[in-house]
């Protein structure tokens, strides 16, 4: 940084870099010294943010050694976890090859969440037009963003750190799943927190991933407290910790950050190992197929492409696959293991023909149409200025409004169909979203992030002049539709169709239903008056005469504005052989296949009744003891 700071930065007037530049009149004396301090300030604030020597070096293509113990393809939300914990192993090597870099700038700032959507660490996918959702985007398909970077959609995602719920485990056990019970897995959540809580029962110390509240959030309280209020008249109290086993109410989820910073799996997991010998990091390079001997059904290693080179690189124990709901059964496809017909349809010789690979797609669709005017006597718009005062007070001292996500952070359980004191296991999440009158910043992420269709952007942009606006998100937990994951293409190169299923089952409709029905009543409590609230009415291209809070409207306003919250999982379904569901078993290895596992959102059997990202953590903890196990114990013996 020395080029834009200048070694001569505040050295005497007039002098460095700054003086030299474009408007020198402007920099000179004691106040610009005090200038040029400040800007220099700024920039390693800025560096220290995005210093690359934070993460582990990239190793040339040519720099590769031919062999590994393991190679682990996806650095991502699971794959940053073994690499570091298999890596504790001093005699084991380890390959990473991840497609992406190291996290962007932007990335690190928890504000700017839905910044990292559509760039150059997403994989921007879409998913194909179905017809019963995502109507009110462009082309009728819903954005997915994935994380193409080194912590995966943990470098992109909105930070959230939820568990679920005790059923959810249970229940993978009882599917045939021995050791996915609740208490069995609950030790793996707390291996790798770093928890303020003192509940150590429920949570970890000392672990890797810092786990706390967002930061600065003093802005936002009142706001919070009404809803709180509101939702306790609605019959749901106040969570005090939204992962207790079985969280039924509404609380403030704790946040994967540390110091007002964002903490995606880089930096928790790859960062303080960046120096092992044992763990060799390849970045943007594409792994395009797992090598599989087709005699013994054992995969031998992994191809990549990197820079334009193409290289065979062999795992003398085991492939693992951590790339993603997504990109794991692309690639288990590409390497002929999946659905016969289909893999013949795209020209892909087929080694493991009898498993379901890309079938069983789980979501957590959101409907994002359950917006509210509040404020509208007195809105609280956000100046410029004080955007800039926050940036500046954000890379300065890692405080202030860029620390947190507004109110999102707040997060509730409900079920529709039991009595709240009846029932522990929800079947909708709530999420919440505050945009201030005219804070156009956060409403064009927004915009750009979903790419909605223009007459929905108008809508918004009209609205957000008028007023403060705030969503209340249903989010269906438990959908009874599902989708899968196709090749497009026998290419590596060509993204995987991606075909959602959203509301294809009408119990998952009803359900929708019912959720915007309980966020209408939350609207009308006495709380909610205090904020002006008032549900903003809105027209839909596909039905512009149903008449607003109808059930014809929101029928129709289920299929333009329901969108994935990003959760999608079970495309390599965990089960046992007798499942014919199942492509991978209890200890996560494919089935019919040596040599090779999936640890990943797409092992899991049923999603979770929350956000998934710290399932899949702790489902990469439990299978890197599964894999020492394994392999510690013929050298132990």
């Amino acid at each position: 940084m020395e080029a834009a700071g200048g070694a001569g930065v505040g050295a005497g007037p007039g002098a460095g870099a700054l003086g030299a530049g474009p408007c020198p009149g402007l920099v000179g004396g004691a106040g610009g010294a005090l200038f040029g301090n400040l800007v220099q300030t700024l920039l390693a604030a800025q560096c220290a943010l995005a210093d690359p020597a934070a993460f582990p070096p990239d190793v040339a293509a040519a720099d590769v050694l031919p062999a590994y113990d393991f190679v682990i393809v996806g650095g991502g939300s699971a794959g940053a976890v073994l690499a570091h914990r298999l890596t504790e192993n001093p005699d084991w090597t380890v390959l990473l090859v991840e497609s992406g870099g190291d996290p962007s700038l932007t990335s690190e700032v928890p504000a700017l969440l839905f910044n990292t959507h559509q760039t150059e660490i997403d994989w921007k996918y879409k998913t194909e037009p179905n017809g019963a959702a995502c109507q009110g985007y462009l082309e009728g398909r819903c954005n997915w963003p994935r994380g193409r970077v080194l912590g995966g959609s943990s470098a992109i995602n909105a930070m959230l750190y939820v568990r679920g719920n005790r059923a959810d485990y249970d229940r993978w056990a009882q599917l045939g799943n021995p050791g996915w019970s609740y208490e069995e897995v609950l030790p793996y959540f707390k291996k790798s927190e770093d928890s303020p809580s003192e509940d150590a029962r429920l949570h970890g110390r000392g672990g890797p991933l810092r786990v706390e509240p967002f930061g600065s959030q003093e802005h936002q309280r009142s706001l919070k407290d009404v809803l709180l209020a509101a939702y306790e008249e609605a019959g749901y109290p106040p969570l005090q910790d939204v992962n207790a086993a079985s969280p039924i109410g509404v609380g403030e989820a704790p946040a994967t950050v540390r110091g007002g910073v964002r903490l995606s799996t880089a930096r928790a997991f790859l960062s303080p190992v960046r120096d092992r010998a044992n763990l060799h990091v390849v970045k943007f390079g594409l792994v395009t197929k797992v090598l599989i001997d087709p005699v013994t059904k054992t995969a031998t290693g992994v191809r990549f492409i990197k820079g334009g080179d193409v290289r065979d690189v062999k795992a003398t124990h085991e492939v693992v696959l951590a790339a993603g709901s997504v990109n794991s059964p692309q690639l288990l496809m590409l390497s002929g293991v999946g659905p016969r017909e289909h893999l013949e349809n795209v020209g892909v010789d087929t080694i493991v023909h009898d498993l379901p690979v890309g079938k069983n797609l789980q979501d957590h669709p959101i409907f994002m149409g359950a917006a509210f005017s509040v404020n509208r006597s007195k809105p609280r718009p956000i100046p410029p200025l004080t955007a800039l005062d926050g940036l500046y007070e954000f890379l300065t001292r890692r405080t202030g409004m860029f620390t947190n996500i507004g109110i999102t952070d707040l997060v509730g359980f409900i079920n529709t169909r039991e009595p709240a004191d009846k029932t522990r296991v929800p079947n909708l999440q709530l999420h919440h979203i505050f945009v201030n009158a005219n804070n156009t910043v956060l409403l064009s992420g927004m915009v750009s992030s979903a790419e909605f269709m223009p007459d929905v952007t108008r809508a918004l942009y009209q609205a957000s002049a008028q007023s403060d606006l705030l969503w209340i998100v249903p989010t269906l937990l438990h959908p009874k539709s599902r989708g899968e994951i196709l090749l497009r293409s026998a290419d590596p190169l060509d993204p995987p169709r991606i075909v959602s299923g959203y509301l294809t089952h009408e119990d998952d409709v009803e359900v929708m239903l019912d959720g915007i029905e309980f966020v209408k009543m939350v609207g009308g409590t006495k709380a909610m008056k205090l904020l002006e609230a008032q549900l903003l009415p809105a027209q839909y291209a596909g039905c512009p005469d149903a008449r607003f809070d109808t059930d014809e409207y929101w029928r129709c306003a289920l299929r333009h504005l329901t969108n994935s919250i990003y959760h999608p999982v079970g495309t390599c379904r965990m089960g046992p052989a007798t499942d014919p569901r199942a492509v991978v078993d209890p200890e996560l290895r494919v089935h019919g296949l040596k040599g090779l596992r999936v640890v990943d959102a797409s092992v899991m059997p049923e999603i979770p009744s929350g956000n998934t990202n710290a399932a899949v953590i702790m489902i990469a903890e439990k299978a890197a003891d599964m894999i020492k196990r394994e392999w510690e114990a013929p050298e132990a013996a």
